[in-house]
């Protein structure tokens, strides 16, 4: 547009000089045409994007939408600092459980992003709508032959197995997903048979595992036979309990008076 802008501005100036001889204008005035030339450019297209959204207005709010997200998305990418907080509170989560209930895959994953971190291998970039995270194989402040060679880098086509996650709308979806059922160790169930080692949502919510456990505080509620049928078990069991201990003093004092 400003190209055009440019080409009709030296087209007007050619025309209105007539010739060699006439007098060539300022700086001032070439720039201030060709700004008002550049501005009914641009007033012309917006007029144009207006007519074509009134004339299809789905399709204008359809780009509109694809226009808002991708803003939203490049606003909402996550920086370095938002990682290094992420893997941060995953191994403060970690520390909280015991060592026998922790899941192997979630510890290996924390434990390896933090060696990475400490010895100053990971990289962040934020490629707009996203950001990565992937691993280097040396410091940035290295400055040895095997980091400054530029033979010795790794090769682009090796760098999807370098990515160790993708940070989109504020989420680092691969740390989330190692993390999910932290504290769930999978060895524990390992003698179990293969049935047993996989619950379902309906095993875990069902309504009558609900209805079981609300039932469980509610009063027990006795009728009079109930009642009398306890109070007379309860008799029985007393006076077995007396004859039970007459025996054993009887039995007692007998022993020792054998010996006499």
């Amino acid at each position: 547009m400003a190209t055009a802008a440019l080409k009709r501005l030296w087209s007007r100036n050619r025309e209105e000089s007539g010739g060699p001889a006439a007098a060539k204008p300022g700086v001032w005035a070439r720039l201030g045409s060709w700004a008002r030339v550049l501005l009914r450019d641009y007033a012309e297209a917006c007029g144009d994007a207006a007519a074509a959204a009134r004339a299809r207005p789905w399709r204008a709010a359809v780009y509109a939408g694809l226009l808002g997200g991708a803003a939203a998305c490049c606003a909402l990418a996550p920086s370095e600092a938002a990682f290094e907080e992420a893997l941060l509170d995953a191994s403060g989560i970690l520390l909280l459980l015991a060592p026998a209930t922790r899941n192997r895959a979630s510890e290996d994953c924390v434990q390896r992003l933090l060696w990475l971190r400490g010895r100053g291998r990971l990289r962040h970039v934020n490629l707009g709508l996203c950001a990565l995270v992937y691993e280097a194989p040396v410091d940035a402040q290295a400055s040895l032959y095997q980091a400054r060679c530029r033979y010795l880098q790794p090769r682009w086509a090796d760098f999807p197995d370098r990515i160790l996650d993708v940070g989109f709308v504020g989420r680092w979806w691969v740390l989330a997903a190692r993390m999910r059922d932290c504290d769930i160790n999978d060895e524990e169930f390992q003698h179990l048979p293969a049935h047993l080692r996989v619950v379902g949502p309906h095993q875990l919510h069902s309504e009558t595992n609900e209805r079981l456990f609300d039932e469980k505080y509610k009063p027990v509620v006795l009728t009079d036979d109930q009642v009398d049928q306890a109070l007379w078990e309860e008799q029985v069991l007393q006076k077995e309990k007396k004859d039970k201990l007459a025996l054993s003093q009887a039995d007692s004092l007998v022993r020792s008076e054998v010996p006499r």
